[in-house]
């Protein structure tokens, strides 16, 4: 199969200078040419009017947790059914590859890669790893600690540094493609205060070294300086969330090159957020009450977006997607307006983009789609292709509205498609 979508002006998902004019070569599904000027229709199977509209990369959520429904009635067979929908809908959203930081999604995984439902393409952590009272335990972890390196409720409880290296090796075994730690304390948690060190740092160099032996890395959720500066001399490479940054810290993450995903989680979601406060009552319903640390790590957000752009550090876009609503209505436009406040559009875009290929790269063989390029568009690129009506290097907010999305190629399938029928056109 031999598609053209002529006539776009295109974003790499690495340079800011847009290219006018272009034509994209797709052959079954992947980009092997680039071109401007005119060419012969015949020699196309399929051909697409891109009407000079603005041809970009498929983006990249970084940090979703596509597996696990955060309901009070919440089982692993409605998880998998209603994680399904929400995959469909990112997917029409734009979204064409996610990193999963923490739930089980290889049945999810599967049937997108078969082709049997919608979704994007999914980088699993399978169970994130919690140590005792972290981040990640509660009542139903303690209850399955037998079994829980193979995490059916998603988490993987580990002390010490063998248990540590066995859960790690565990996820790989599940079909990991990186592995989630929990390294600090939770803003919705009763027993882990959101300023807790959690796993020391032998414990965290242990899985860190397996992860390695793996060919790949280890992602970590944390808030505080402290916790950062742990992860990073650990050799963990993803800092999730990180809302808590000083100055030392920032020099620390420049320095190493590390990765962090400043999931904005302070976008109007309301919502969310009285739900974990009432889902961890009724889960801890014995222990002392404590006020979740949402507006204590909310209170350093100024300064961490200012360190951010001072240090120029390398961000992820991650939006935290734990469904939670009742519509089961993912909500990244949201994100990418307050990504377009904090740290500007084109670098709010990169995150989405480029800074999610160059990730990639970190699970080298245990990439799950190593035949193309992912958040990028040249050539050898996977054909994921999202199509604008808008410049999104100049205002992110275009991404805010739904509606401004035209056209969605993942895989060299069109999944959306607001353009107009053309000749031989589907859609």
């Amino acid at each position: 199969m031999k598609t053209i979508i002529k006539n776009v002006a295109v974003f790499d998902g690495e340079s800011p200078r847009i290219q006018e004019a272009q034509n994209l070569v797709i052959t079954d599904n992947l980009v092997t040419e680039i071109f401007s000027g005119d060419f012969s229709e015949e020699n196309f199977d399929q051909i697409i009017d891109g009407q000079g509209q603005y041809a970009i990369p498929g983006l990249a959520d970084a940090h979703v947790h596509l597996g696990k429904v955060h309901t009070d009635d919440s089982n692993p067979r409605y998880d998998a059914i209603i994680g399904s929908v929400v995959a469909q809908k990112l997917l029409d959203h734009g979204i064409t590859s996610v990193r999963d930081a923490g739930s089980m999604t290889d049945g999810l995984k599967r049937a997108i890669d078969e082709g049997t439902i919608w979704g994007p393409r999914i980088y699993p952590s399978m169970g994130y790893l919690s140590q005792t009272c972290g981040h990640g335990d509660s009542d139903q972890a303690h209850q399955n600690r037998d079994i829980q390196y193979r995490a059916p409720a998603g988490v993987a409880l580990c002390d010490g540094i063998a248990q540590c290296r066995r859960a790690a090796r565990e996820q790989f075994y599940l079909g990991a493609s990186q592995i989630k730690i929990m390294a600090g304390g939770g803003m919705s948690s009763t027993c882990d205060p959101v300023e807790t060190l959690q796993f020391s740092e032998e414990e965290m160099r242990a899985i860190v070294e397996t992860a390695s032996d793996y060919g790949s890395y280890v992602m970590a959720h944390l808030y505080t300086p402290k916790c950062m500066q742990r992860a990073i001399r650990a050799g963990v490479r993803s800092l999730e969330h990180g809302h808590w940054l000083d100055e030392e810290t920032a020099k620390m993450i420049r320095d190493t090159d590390t990765f962090l995903n400043p999931c904005p989680q302070f976008t109007p979601l309301e919502a969310k957020w009285n739900h974990m406060g009432k889902y961890a009552d009724q889960a801890y319903p014995k222990r002392r009450k404590r006020k979740p640390g949402g507006d204590l790590v909310k209170s350093h957000m100024p300064e961490t977006t200012e360190l951010i752009n001072k240090y120029d550090l390398k961000i992820l876009f991650g939006t935290d997607l734990m469904i939670t609503y009742n519509e089961y209505e993912p909500r990244e436009s949201l994100d990418f307006m307050e990504y377009k406040k904090r740290f500007g559009s084109y670098k709010g875009l990169l995150a989405a983009t480029g800074r999610f290929h160059e990730l990639t790269k970190l699970t080298t063989y245990q990439n799950p789609y190593p035949d193309g390029d992912t958040g990028v568009l040249h050539i050898n690129s996977y054909a994921d292709i999202v199509i604008l009506n808008g410049n999104p290097v100049e205002d992110l907010d275009v991404l805010g509205d739904t509606e401004n999305i035209l056209l969605v190629m993942k895989d060299g399938k069109l999944y959306r498609n607001r353009l107009g029928k053309d000749k031989n056109t589907n859609g």
